[in-house]
């Protein structure tokens, strides 16, 4: 099994070339960060991918995720949300999300570099719960010497400052990190690069 847990409002049809083969979850339209836990329970893999919320929920539960998968793989990962944005912004979007979702969701989209895909039908409760979740959630299992963690953020990321990345190579020394050419969302074909060369 590979699995790629997405971002906040990383509909599939938005990131665009994520394989057919890998499992997909969208955090908080499908399952939230329990839900995601009680669902891989009993099951293994090769490959998990977090991007941004996904990655963070892999490095809040690392040791749950490093005991059943190969590979660790966290794209524009952080600590805590709110290091990097203002609650105050979050806020807004929050408030936004009620009146106006799919130009919330549409602006987000395009400063992460995805296309910006409106998917239909889609409960927009869930999203302000997933913002909810960015103005509190924190990692607190820091340090830990999982050595199967590659860390990843894009170089022109308008979403999160470099200063992410730094702090995660702190927290994770004994983790692979790479600054490349990319966005927020840095595409899956850059990933499979990176696999292919060996060095992730």
């Amino acid at each position: 099994m590979n699995l790629f847990i997405s971002g906040w409002a990383g509909f599939k049809e938005a990131l665009g070339d994520i394989p057919k083969d890998w499992y997909f979850i969208t955090p908080f339209i499908e399952l939230n960060e329990i839900e995601i836990l009680n669902f891989l329970e009993n099951k293994s893999g090769n490959t998990v991918i977090g991007w941004s919320t996904g990655g963070h929920i892999i490095l809040k539960n690392l040791s749950f995720f490093s005991q059943r998968f190969k590979e660790l793989i966290v794209i524009a990962g952080f600590i805590r949300f709110t290091h990097y944005v203002s609650p105050r912004i979050i806020r807004i979007m929050i408030e936004k999300m009620k009146t106006e979702p799919e130009k919330v969701i549409k602006e987000f989209l395009i400063n992460a570099g995805c296309n910006p895909l409106i998917v239909e039908r889609i409960d927009y409760k869930k999203l302000i719960h997933g913002l909810e979740f960015l103005l509190s959630s924190e990692v607190s299992d820091l340090h830990s010497e999982t050595k199967n963690l590659i860390l990843l953020q894009g170089l022109y990321d308008k979403i999160l400052p470099i200063k992410a990345l730094e702090e995660l190579k702190k927290c994770y020394p004994f983790a692979k990190t790479f600054l490349i050419e990319g966005h927020h969302w840095i595409g899956f074909e850059e990933i499979l690069k990176l696999k292919a060369s060996g060095i992730a």
